[in-house]
């Protein structure tokens, strides 16, 4: 399955000498096992959002996962409005999309929802979300955890988007539409040691003494790999429904 990576944003220019960019990182997630790296589930090809590339057409690709980013959806940013309506064109479409953090944001405004900066601050560190409403994709259970880096939150759901993960802290943690939209506010991608070092780049903007609490909760472990397999089953579900559906319309 060759799916497209829409990069809008990159590694932290003071630690990217020391880590991979986004497209590596998901690369590595999605094709973590060993029979995975010799035979990828997953091919990918990446598009630099940010300097206004995206691809030509949404049937060029067989689904598309939108990176995290340190800017706002509420921005005025050349390259945003361009990115909504290729969001919007393939919800109309029903064509896969997955977008984690700053993506699924971008999904969420792009639809009709609404994100704001959060008055509470910086949601950083390993945290935990509750599941809840799951697609028939995902795992039974009940709680999960990852790694988030993000100060803006999506309060409103676009209109037949369900909630699928919550927390007090993040009431919406990830959302679904029908069988072709997931989006999730936390990093399965991220591991330990970048965030470490990304927190300390950003110490200044998130304030100490949440800094040393988000550190602190880097020993914990977390998740991603269950997340991980739950976004390959959903590309691998999105593109089975697709395929039926084209076969019911011929």
């Amino acid at each position: 399955m060759h799916l497209a990576i829409l990069r809008t944003g990159q590694t932290n220019k003071a630690i990217s000498d020391s880590f991979p960019d986004y497209p590596e990182m998901f690369a590595r997630l999605l094709n973590r096992s060993a029979s995975d790296s010799q035979h990828p589930r997953f091919t990918f090809t990446s598009f630099a959002v940010f300097d206004g590339e995206l691809p030509a057409h949404i049937n060029d690709f067989d689904g598309y996962i939108l990176t995290g980013s340190a800017a706002g959806v509420y921005e005025t940013h050349s390259w945003l409005e361009p990115l909504f309506a290729f969001i919007r064109a393939c919800d109309a479409a029903k064509k896969p999309i997955c977008g984690i953090c700053f993506g699924h944001q971008a999904v969420a405004k792009a639809l009709g929802g609404e994100v704001v900066k959060w008055p509470d601050g910086w949601g950083v560190g390993v945290r935990d979300m509750q599941a809840a409403d799951k697609p028939d994709w995902m795992a039974q259970m009940k709680e999960f955890s990852l790694i988030y880096f993000h100060q803006d939150q999506v309060t409103k759901l676009p209109a037949g988007a369900k909630a699928i993960a919550t927390s007090p802290f993040c009431a919406i943690g990830g959302f679904a539409k029908d069988g072709h939209i997931f989006c999730l506010q936390g990093h399965p991608e991220f591991g330990a040691d970048y965030s470490a070092a990304l927190l300390e780049t950003i110490r200044g903007r998130v304030g100490d003494a949440r800094t040393d609490s988000a550190l602190a909760s880097l020993t914990r472990r977390t998740d991603a790999e269950i997340v991980a397999s739950w976004i390959g089953d959903f590309f691998t579900h999105s593109q089975k429904a697709e395929a039926l559906s084209a076969v019911s319309a011929g």
